[in-house]
């Protein structure tokens, strides 16, 4: 499906196409942007916000792996759950850190200003989500779907039944994954 067409789906349904499909996976990388780094901005202290608002993009992309339909939950109360969650996570990791010198009680990243004009805002939502995009074009169908995998939590091997493939396999297209990954991010 074109990302216009994907645009007109419900999370639930971009959840589970996510799973083989990049473009539905872009789609919700755009839907929850706006909401991860909000709560990355609320949340950060002893950790940074963009540090946060990675895990955040972490815990989406293990909801929508793990998220399935016949719970009879909605996929935006799962995943909010799955981002909240990963960088609760992070920052009770980084408890035992030192908390830095400085003011932290402003957010790094700020809500949009009621005032600011409509077209600023989607530019920086599109910014976002095309930093996204482009790292998912670098991966092929295969990368994307063991790395989907991974981040729902299957293991090596049991990507490697699951596939019918060897767990040396599953290890080349993770590092892979993981290159291609870097080079966007660098």
């Amino acid at each position: 499906m074109k990302n216009l067409e994907l645009e007109h789906c419900t999370d639930e349904e971009l959840a589970v196409m996510a799973e083989r499909d990049s473009g539905a996976m872009c789609v919700l990388i755009e839907r929850y942007t706006k909401i991860i780094r909000w709560k990355a901005s609320m949340l950060c202290g002893t950790v940074e916000a963009d540090d946060l608002a990675q895990e955040g993009f972490m815990g989406l992309l293990s909801a929508v792996a793990s998220f399935d339909k016949r719970h009879g939950v909605r996929f935006s109360t799962y995943a909010g759950t799955c981002i909240t969650n990963r960088m609760l996570s992070v920052l009770r990791r980084s408890s035992s850190l030192p908390t830095p010198v400085g003011d932290i009680s402003e957010p790094v990243f700020e809500m949009p200003d009621t005032n600011a004009q409509p077209d600023s805002i989607v530019f920086q939502r599109e910014e976002w989500a095309d930093l996204w995009r482009n790292i998912i074009a670098q991966l092929s169908s295969f990368e994307y779907q063991i790395c989907m995998m991974f981040i729902g939590g299957m293991g090596y091997s049991e990507i490697a039944e699951n596939l019918d493939i060897s767990v040396k396999s599953v290890n080349n297209a993770l590092q892979r994954v993981r290159r291609k990954i870097r080079g966007k991010l660098m």
